[in-house]
């Protein structure tokens, strides 16, 4: 059987939202497709949240794996910030 390469893949999923599109941007900057799957999971609790999920093509999904590995093994930069 064929798998088609385009197919979208869930390559993680996170607590909130802005971590979620915080790896888009890092992806998309290394020319890697990537969208937001929306908010899900909600356990039926009060105050508990969801979850937000990044989707990749199947094609792109090992790349996006060592870039997702790359982005959290980067030590965070003072520089990155104004006035730092």
């Amino acid at each position: 059987m064929v798998t088609d390469p385009n197919r979208p893949i869930v390559l993680t999923d996170y607590l909130t939202d802005i971590e979620a599109r915080l790896l888009i941007g890092y992806l998309e900057d290394s020319e890697i497709p990537a969208f937001h799957g929306g908010i899900g999971g909600n356990s039926g609790w009060p105050n508990t949240g969801g979850y937000a999920q990044v989707i990749v093509r199947a094609c792109d999904l090992d790349r996006a794996r060592i870039a997702m590995a790359r982005m959290q093994s980067e030590p965070d930069s003072e520089e990155d910030f104004p006035g730092g």
